[in-house]
């Protein structure tokens, strides 16, 4: 058995048939040649099957102590039949990538059982040019992002010649014992109470450099205290979904991160900001004060793939009252090195450890009273919207032979942010998704084709001889560690804040 943290197991008890809290990726694969799918999928079960041991998650499910009293543990499945978790979707013709979305936003919505290991995946056939799909599915009380692109590099091979792995020997034994389970409650409680001082003195230090950092006249408060205002995105969701991908160039990405002195990551902040603003000004919903994006930041030390969740969230400002994009770039830069000082700052308001009695049932009964009571529609939310930039394989992966050639990220929509958009890196490719709530946003494919003209436009202007730029990368290489930001100048002279 394994105890679950207090953030892993807050995925499950903030979970509802209205917000599923499961994440999950799209990969579009070219197929093997002279293998028909049912070949192809009974090879992959057996892949499957002979690395069931590296990644944990798939043969252990929960399995919650009584009354509620502490958090859930993970616990071997010993009746895991692998068949439970393949499924198999044949698209009608055309098989566009439109359909593919609408069935991606179909299957999102559905809630995992419970009383199975967490994951699934559904081999999607009749795309257009014969291609196949997986909608690759985990719930986010198993592992977050990081930890996802981990096991989905296990899970596959950088040669269409699978790697021979030696299934694990060892029987399943079924661990299922109330006794143990109340002596890891009784543990994990004690465990806490034990840490009471030390996290106390991590507490109050952290308050200690954010009250400096408040009253210092040099340092920035960044969104601190801010609230965001109110849009269609910061209310009560649906159970339906909308789905929409897209993709743009890792290259060009680099190339214009180092043109401006910033990160990838703040370049695409900086696109989704102007396709916001682009999709909220169609609306005439654009508010005059920025919107602010909640970014996840992973805790996790170099090399660290164990499968939890390991992250925090910071808050950065979109600057979508701004029309110039480089205008609108710089103060992104400005406002990601500020939220990261901030999450520093931070470090010991956070414990992903917290053990009390009855706190599962507690957490589970507030999520449930403040969904009944639309509290989400009653309150001002600090932050707009969730987006979030995972890295992901850089080289080409192939599963039982077949040649991966997109990966694109599903995450969630939850109560008072009805969009999340998600990136994540594949090779060359920067893959990106909207996924949302539909009663927030029906029409995702117009959200994406916007945020598609924001890189244009910005791309336009930071790099108009992208070939030579892209030679010298190719070249040269360039990091993405870089932090500075630096002054950007205008090509406009119709920077200005913009009132609705």
């Amino acid at each position: 058995m394994k105890k679950l943290s207090a953030l892993d197991a807050n995925f499950l008890y903030s979970e509802s048939p209205k917000t599923p809290n499961h994440i999950s990726s799209v990969q579009i694969f070219k197929p093997t040649k002279n293998q028909s799918i049912d070949v192809f999928t009974k090879g992959l079960k057996e892949l499957f099957r002979s690395r069931l041991h590296l990644v944990p998650y798939l043969t252990h499910k929960l399995k919650f102590t009584p009354g509620n009293i502490d958090h859930p543990v993970w616990m071997e499945d010993t009746e895991f039949d692998i068949d439970n978790h393949f499924f198999r979707i044949e698209l009608t013709a055309p098989g566009s990538f439109t359909q593919l979305e609408e069935k991606v936003a179909e299957i999102h919505s559905e809630l995992m059982d419970r009383s199975k290991p967490l994951w699934k995946i559904f081999i999607i056939t009749g795309l257009e040019d014969g291609k196949f799909a997986y909608y690759n599915q985990a719930h986010h009380a198993c592992l977050d992002g990081m930890a996802a692109q981990a096991a989905t590099q296990t899970l596959m091979d950088t040669t269409p010649n699978p790697t021979i792995v030696t299934p694990a020997s060892e029987p399943r034994t079924n661990d299922e014992n109330l006794t143990e389970l109340f002596r890891l409650s009784a543990e994990n409680l004690f465990k806490f109470q034990l840490a009471v001082p030390k996290n106390t003195v991590n507490f109050m230090n952290s308050l200690f450099r954010l009250s400096k950092r408040v009253i210092d006249p040099d340092k920035s408060s960044g969104n601190l205290f801010s609230i965001a205002p109110p849009t269609r995105f910061n209310r009560s969701v649906s159970r339906e979904r909308s789905y929409a991908a897209g993709n743009m160039s890792v290259l060009e990405m680099k190339a214009m991160a180092k043109l401006s002195c910033c990160k990838l990551n703040d370049i695409f902040l900086a696109v989704c900001a102007g396709g916001l603003q682009r999709y909220m000004l169609r609306l005439n919903e654009l508010p005059s004060r920025s919107l602010i994006a909640a970014c996840p930041v992973s805790l996790r030390k170099p090399g660290d793939i164990s499968m939890d969740n390991q992250v925090t969230m910071m808050g950065i400002a979109l600057a979508t009252d701004l029309s110039d994009p480089l205008l609108r770039l710089n103060a992104i830069t400005h406002s990601s090195r500020t939220a990261k000082e901030l999450i520093a700052d931070a470090a010991g308001l956070q414990n992903t450890e917290v053990s009390l009695f009855g706190l599962p049932a507690f957490m589970t009964s507030i999520s449930r009273i403040a969904e009944t009571i639309g509290l989400a529609d009653r309150i001002r939310s600090p932050m707009n919207v969730l987006i979030s930039n995972v890295p992901g394989p850089q080289e080409t992966l192939y599963s039982n032979g077949a040649k991966m050639l997109t990966h694109y990220p599903v995450s969630i929509p939850t109560h008072g942010f009805g969009l999340n958009i998600t990136g994540t890196s594949y090779v060359n490719d920067f893959c990106f998704a909207i996924t949302s709530c539909a009663k927030a946003v029906p029409d995702a494919t117009i959200m994406r084709d916007d945020i598609m003209d924001a890189y244009e436009e910005l791309r336009s202007v930071l790099i108009p001889k992208f070939i030579v730029v892209e030679k010298t990368i190719a070249e040269e290489g360039f990091a993405d560690e870089r932090t500075d930001a630096v002054s950007l100048g205008s090509t406009s002279t119709q920077a200005e804040v913009r009132v609705a």
